[in-house]
């Protein structure tokens, strides 16, 4: 071991080496997840395509069929094929199916095979660069170095939806989608040339890791995240736009408060992760009802910044927490629980959630679910096991 690698494993890397591809491959997981921040507005270019608001919360969460069952089978495919392999691969398919909705938005069925696509590489994408993204780092500042890591997810949210706002007016649906793919396509080229990590001896889907009673209520918790998630990318989009109120005040504010918390890794090492997470949920499920409730500046920017502050910590947290004790090589299956459970959140409840806004309305629907949310986290507080 020489001075370079004595130097970086004091920061939290396995070597020098491993320093600079952790740098690398963040910056190609951001440029990838400039497409999935596409999402946000999904909606929109669905209804402006002639689909009502239930069928396109149907096409938005159908999304989660593929998503959950390639997404139980990462761990199985990255042993089979390698974690980085495993990366690229998913890249490839979200680029393709999101790059094809700009034939086929206008028709249903179309459009489902485009979305199906899609969620073939996003099931696979999250514990795939979650996996390898982890096998870069020793024991050091796991914690603050995953924290980091994950920042590259929502930070995407900063710019992704400005974008897609931008291209959509200037270029119609069909440059939304092709000009969404970009970014992608650079962050598939970066990942040229990285170490490809050891593949484990067990071929299985590896699931146990995660499947333990401690890890109930944390995994609700990342539900949780993902249904606040789910409606601040599928109505809040088009009730904003209703009252005339810019996506940016409420995707640029907070992502920057994401990631400024995320940047502080460090910090959150002193707390217990159950604390954390339900901090994290509590201030979701505020951000979620002041930005329902008002159409100023101000208060909007400040129900962002909660929401970001919220969202910052609850899925590294649980990340790093169900990653305890598994060699890096192992990860893939517990990573893929969590991930599960996001995903389930997030994809699987907007169709249910457009039969809610319908009659409800958008404010009505915000304070159920900040309801259920405070609920969540009070029981995260009492009864999460402390680790």
């Amino acid at each position: 071991m020489n001075a370079a690698d004595a130097v970086a494993q004091q920061a939290g890397f396995i070597d020098a080496k491993g320093r600079r591809e952790f740098i690398r491959f963040a910056f190609a997981c951001l440029f990838a997840s400039l497409l999935n921040a596409h999402v946000a507005l999904l909606t929109v270019v669905f209804m402006q395509a002639g689909h009502s608001l239930q069928t396109a919360g149907l096409l938005y969460s159908l999304f989660v069929i593929p998503v959950l069952v390639v997404n139980l089978l990462a761990g199985a495919v990255a042993a089979r094929i390698g974690g980085l392999a495993t990366t690229r691969v998913a890249m490839s398919l979200m680029i393709i199916g999101f790059g094809s909705l700009a034939l086929t938005a206008g028709d249903f069925w179309g459009a489902l095979i485009s979305r199906i696509v899609h969620g073939l590489g996003f099931g696979l994408y999250l514990p795939s660069i979650m996996t390898y993204g982890q096998s870069r780092l020793n024991q050091a500042r796991f914690v603050a170095l995953v924290i980091i890591f994950t920042s590259v997810i929502p930070f995407s949210y900063a710019f992704g939806p400005a974008m897609g706002e931008l291209t959509l007016a200037q270029f119609g649906p069909t440059g939304f989608f092709l000009i969404g793919t970009a970014p992608a396509l650079l962050g598939l080229i970066m990942t040229i040339g990285l170490r490809p990590l050891a593949r484990p001896e067990a071929r299985g889907l590896d699931l146990s890791g995660a499947l333990q009673p401690h890890f109930i209520l944390p995994l609700l918790g990342l539900f949780t995240c993902g249904l606040l998630h789910a409606y601040s990318m599928a109505f809040l989009p088009p009730d904003l736009v209703e009252r005339g109120v810019a996506l940016a005040l409420f995707f640029i504010p907070s992502t920057i408060a994401t990631g400024l918390t995320r940047v502080s890794g460090n910090f959150f090492q002193r707390f217990q992760p159950r604390a954390l997470v339900a901090c994290g949920v509590s201030l979701m499920a505020c951000g979620l009802g002041v930005l329902a409730m008002t159409s100023d500046v101000a208060p909007v920017i400040a129900g962002a910044v909660a929401f970001g502050l919220g969202s910052s910590v609850i899925y590294p947290v649980v990340s790093a927490w169900l990653s305890q004790g598994i060699a890096p090589e192992r990860r893939a299956g517990a990573q893929a629980v969590g991930a599960a459970c996001f995903y389930l959140g997030l994809y699987g409840t907007p169709f249910p959630l457009a039969f809610v806004v319908e009659p409800a309305g958008y404010l009505a629907t915000s304070i159920m679910l900040g309801l259920f949310a405070c609920a969540v986290a009070v029981t995260l507080a009492c009864f999460g096991k402390k680790t």
